[in-house]
Order: C-alpha cells, then structure tokens, then sequence
C-alpha cells in the first residue's frame, strides 16, 4: 500500500485539511451554481411580483368592465337622443311641413315660409327660416308653445310682433320671425387640391 502523506499529519492537521477542502468544494458549488440559482430565483421573484401586480390590475379593470359597457350604452343613448335633436338634412322637409302645419293648427295664417342660406358649423348646419305670420297674440302663443315640444331644436329669434292697422277678431297682430334649426353632419373629408400631381 501506497503511503498516505496525510496519515502522518496530527489529526488536528488532517481536521484542518478536511475542512479547508470542505470550504473549497462550498466555495465552488456557491460561487458556479448556487450564486446564479438565487440570482433566477430573485428575478424570477420580482417577475412574479410583476405579473401579479398585473394580474391584480387586469382583474380591477375585469370588474368594472360591466360598469364601462353600461356607460357606453348610456352615451349611445345620449347619442341617438341628440341627433334626434339635430337630425340629419334628409329630414328638413318634414320639419318645414311640422312647422306649417302647427302655425295653422295655431290658427296662424301664413304669408311667408322662405329658408334661408344654411350656416355651417363645425359639425351641424343653422339654417334660418324666415317667417311672417298672422293671427291673435294668443295663437301666437300656442304657436311657440308647440314649437318647444318638438323633439327638435327650433330657436325662434327676431322676433317682431306688430299690431294690425284694421285688427279682426282672428287677426289683430302680424310677426315676422327668423325659426333656426340645426342639421347634424358627420365630418367632411378633407378636400383634395385642385390640379395635384398626377
């Protein structure tokens, strides 16, 4: 047998060598493999930690997913309502028509029904209607009364009331008034040049 120079150490120096490579072996598995093993484990952890914030994030926003879908039903509703205000041009002549027919059944007579140039706007049309009516101050009244029940938007304005020269008793005043309603329109495309590069 091969002569051990270890075994003719003191014990305590065979201790010491032993504990010096024991140190060795913990240094390098420490440093090779387990330094970057708690190296993954830590980003693995702050990408864990991530996710979960997300993941709580996304759930938040899953709970009030119903919340936001009745809030866009709702706008859309308030969308229709207001177009019905300001309906589309397609629709004037049935409003002319409305507002005639109110004047007679006002007990209005009707001299002069004339619309004007439309006004354009950023997204809606004013467009005038000149006016000129007569009848009694009360169906005057009745008149504008049932103007503002209209779904739509009418605003009478200059309004001039004058009294008859020879009043009756169905026509003691004449009005002159301008009726603007408003006509939505979707945005234009924008125009091209004229005369561009071909």
């Amino acid at each position: 047998m091969a002569d051990n120079p270890l075994g003719r150490l003191p014990l305590v120096g065979q201790v010491g060598i032993a504990a010096v490579l024991a140190l060795l072996v913990l240094g390098g598995f420490y440093w090779f493999w387990y330094k970057d093993a708690l190296q993954q484990q830590q980003t693995k952890e702050t990408e864990l930690a991530e996710l979960q914030k997300q993941i709580r994030a996304l759930e938040a926003t899953a709970n009030k997913l119903a919340e936001f879908q009745r809030e866009v039903q709702m706008l859309e509703a308030k969308l229709e309502g207001l177009k019905r205000s300001l309906p589309p041009q397609k629709e004037m002549p049935d409003l002319m028509r409305r507002l005639q027919y109110l004047a007679a059944q006002s007990s209005l007579a009707v001299l002069k029904f004339a619309p004007a140039t439309p006004v354009q706007k950023e997204f809606y049309q004013e467009i005038p209607i000149n006016i000129d009516l007569q009848g009694t101050y009360h169906n005057m009244g009745a008149f504008l009364d049932r103007i503002s029940r209209i779904p739509r938007i009418v605003n009478v304005g200059n309004l001039s009331i004058r009294s008859q020269n020879q009043p009756t008793v169905n026509n003691t005043v004449a009005v002159s008034a301008i009726a603007t309603t408003y006509v939505y329109q979707d945005a234009q495309p924008p125009s091209k040049p004229k005369g561009g590069a071909r």
